[in-house]
């Protein structure tokens, strides 16, 4: 009698069964989802450029930052030879930085072309560790002020691009940091194309 009434209901019983599964794991898994989407597009949101210029007068630059730029604090060991040194950053998300730093010294002779070279040699591979990977070293001019680009490769797998350039007698230094992955990001690019001295 119990097996006639199984038989003849085990159809829409087994329609229940199913209907009970995909509500106990069906719709957990489609809450995850849902989940993970949402925290996809606050980080989207977050790591989203949103351009700005930037003038600094003080400074004598004008740059586009892929976000609002705040200064950044920081405090030179070597004093006597420095008047004023000043950074300014921008960041996306928690691994893309974007800087641009102004060194006032307090020596007023002029160099030569050699010697302006050879300074900004030194300040570049000044910040080579022996543990980075050297990628890139290049000669750069911005008009008449001589430059220098250097791309690295640091051991915690971060890839940095920096540009130095000799205006007067103070140094304008440009750096972008990211994962390796994202080296051949156009933000990169935009950020250094943005830079502009003002006369």
């Amino acid at each position: 009698m119990v097996w006639a009434i199984i038989k003849r209901w085990r159809y829409p019983i087994l329609a229940v069964f199913a209907l009970l599964f995909l509500i106990g794991v069906i719709d957990p898994l489609a809450t995850l989802i849902l989940r993970s989407s949402r925290e996809r597009k606050r980080e989207q949101r977050q790591t989203a450029p949103r351009w700005r210029w930037f003038t600094n007068r003080d400074c004598g630059y004008i740059v586009e930052f892929p976000s609002k730029p705040f200064e950044n604090p920081v405090t030179l060991s070597n004093r006597q030879n420095v008047i004023s040194y000043r950074q300014f950053a921008s960041a996306l998300g928690s691994n893309h930085v974007f800087m641009v730093a102004t060194l006032v010294p307090t020596f007023t002779n002029a160099f030569t072309d050699e010697q302006t070279k050879s300074f900004l040699s030194k300040a570049a591979t000044g910040i080579v560790t022996p543990d980075d990977r050297l990628l890139v070293e290049r000669d750069i001019a911005m008009g008449t002020n001589i430059g220098k680009e250097v791309e690295i490769l640091r051991t915690d797998g971060n890839f940095v691009k920096m540009r130095f350039y000799q205006v007067g007698h103070d140094l304008q230094q440009l750096v972008a940091s990211s994962p390796d992955s994202d080296r051949r990001e156009t933000n990169i690019m935009r950020f250094f194309d943005s830079f502009m001295l003002i006369e």
